[in-house]
């Protein structure tokens, strides 16, 4: 076995077709069980008394007498102890079976959840592999690709935060462990190989962190070629497969991770390594069928929950007007109600810290201090979403506190849902973000000019008051697939956030002072949609008109 582990025949490993098993992997899953029926069982000793012969003849008689009734009540306790046996059967039968843990939801564990042959949530095993084979066809034959996830990160010395997956891992395997490593051989034109190392199953571990997958589950569950473990045994398998990368390069992904890279330093002496996350990106950035659908009730599960935010506030504002003794509201209790509602709608985490911002605080862009008390008549500016299995969504709504605007806040509020609006209805085929982009500063500006806040007398452009871009692309991550321009031609199954703004200091003398202190910025998740077709607005659940605003929070 040893020598096997050695990979001196590596070469015949990489290049055996798929339907063929490595040699490698049917000896890793030997099992040396037990023989059964009575073959190779050791004999029992068994010692006879040696008194002569006439002691034992003299006592023939007694015994045979002794044997009869022996005889008679062996059989009935024999009868006995079969009756119970039979019965120990029958209950062992229908005891159930245990179905294996491997550290994230299965169908088998979880069908409520997951369909037969979803990896995720939506995602079925063959499409993961759609995209593995997407990725190989930018690579020769024999090139070879790895992408590492790191072990998860540390809130303190030995408390972990929550795991994340690292998002391209992610997206070409399913795989939600921390401490993987996947290899990716191009075999020919149309083919590849893939290899998971991941952490080996250990008992005393995973009595304490929970079940792993260990590389004997990889094919069943992941549909990965080939799995091992990340195990002194396995490390050598992993660095020659590394090391026998077409011309000295290997193709890899971002992703610091100092133990394995010393452990595979050996192996890597004279390979040149390229990074592939412009190219990891640019697979991701039009989406699937099924990932609008993930991306969809993402964004119905964050706008319900904005809805239920908004009712929320409106009754809690209402309590603290009438009673001198109640505790105002604050921020980070909204926040936390917002984030109950995502949760108990099935989405696991929220998309990032959320802004929660009421008053002046929404004039800085990225609050996310959260605990300031709000104050009545002011509007609360809330910047949130949620992560649903793996797919984001990102939704901004400005609502007032105690449920109705004022007028001042009425005027600036409809210039920037105006331009939300309009601004929705360009994301089509053949625009980009950026010339979606110039046209909101054209309405930007329109409406400041009209509502005189850009005037003869103030200084200042429209960039203090709309500092930002339009909006981002959108999908796994918040801020998705950051390497590529937004000035790339729109393509259907993009994914865009429209979210004008217009951002007025309380301190900005230099406007009406029936503005000042308002900030107001209206974002929605929008999909790219085939010519001819509207666009699909993921977040349309979350309220933006003022009517439906109002009547929410005033629980009509």
């Amino acid at each position: 076995m040893n020598n096997l582990l050695k990979l001196k025949n590596l070469n015949k490993l990489i290049n055996c077709s798929k339907s063929s098993l490595s040699p490698l992997l049917l000896l890793s899953n030997i099992k040396f069980n037990n023989f059964k029926n009575g073959m190779m069982q050791p004999t029992l000793n068994r010692f006879y008394s040696t008194n002569n012969i006439n002691n034992n003849n003299n006592n023939n008689n007694n015994n045979n007498n002794n044997n009869n009734n022996n005889n008679n009540n062996n059989n009935n306790n024999n009868n006995n102890n079969n009756n119970n046996n039979n019965n120990n059967n029958n209950n062992n039968n229908n005891k159930l079976k245990k179905p294996l843990s491997i550290g994230q939801a299965t169908h088998e564990t979880h069908p409520y959840l997951l369909e037969k042959n979803e990896i995720t949530k939506g995602i079925k095993m063959e499409e993961f592999k759609e995209r593995r084979e997407k990725l190989m066809k930018s690579f020769p034959i024999g090139g070879v690709v790895v992408l590492f996830t790191p072990p998860e990160p540390m809130m303190s010395y030995d408390i972990p935060w929550s795991f994340r997956q690292n998002t391209n891992f992610n997206y070409l395997t399913g795989f939600n462990e921390p401490e993987a490593v996947l290899v990716l051989v191009k075999t020919s034109e149309l083919d590849h190989q893939s290899y998971l190392f991941v952490r080996e199953r250990i008992a005393e571990k995973e009595k304490w962190d929970g079940p792993r997958c260990g590389g004997e589950n990889v094919n069943k569950y992941f549909g990965i070629d080939f799995g091992y473990n990340l195990s002194n045994r396995d490390i050598p398998i992993l660095g020659k497969l590394l090391q026998n990368t077409l011309e000295g390069k290997l193709f890899c992904n971002t992703a610091p991770w100092d133990q394995i890279s010393k452990k595979l330093e050996p192996y890597l002496e004279n390979i040149k390594l390229y990074t592939i996350e412009s190219l990891l990106q640019q697979i991701r950035l039009v989406k699937s069928t099924n990932e609008i659908n993930m991306m969809l009730k993402s964004g119905e599960i964050a706008g319900k929950s904005f809805s239920e935010t908004m009712k929320y506030t409106g009754q809690k504002s209402e309590s603290t007007s009438i009673s001198t003794t109640t505790t105002p509201l604050n921020e980070y209790q909204v926040s936390a109600y917002f984030e109950w509602c995502i949760k108990d709608k099935g989405a696991q985490r929220m998309s990032y810290p959320p802004v929660v911002a009421g008053g002046d605080n929404g004039h800085t862009l990225h609050y996310i201090q959260n605990n300031q008390t709000l104050v009545d008549g002011d509007l609360l500016l809330m910047d949130a979403g949620c992560e649903y299995w793996g797919y984001t969504s990102d939704i901004t709504r400005t609502f007032p506190i105690n449920g109705k605007f004022t007028e001042p806040q009425r005027e600036l509020y409809e210039a920037v849902l105006d331009v939300n609006k309009r601004c929705i209805e360009l994301c089509k085929v053949g625009e980009t973000i950026n010339s979606i982009h110039l046209k909101s500063i054209d309405l930007i500006q329109g409406h400041l000019k009209r509502l005189g806040i850009i005037n003869s007398g103030n200084p200042n452009d429209y960039r203090l008051y709309y500092p930002h871009s339009i909006g981002h692309y959108l999908g796994m991550d918040t801020h998705d697939t950051l390497d590529f321009d937004y000035g790339i031609a729109l393509e259907p199954g993009m994914i865009i956030t429209i979210e004008p703004g217009i951002y007025v200091s309380k301190y900005d003398t230099n406007v009406p002072e029936k503005y000042r202190g308002i900030s107001i910025r209206v974002e929605d998740d929008v999909v790219i949609p085939n010519p001819n077709n509207s666009p699909l607005v993921l977040t349309h659940l979350a309220p933006k008109e003022i009517s439906e605003i109002e009547s929410i929070m005033s629980n009509k």
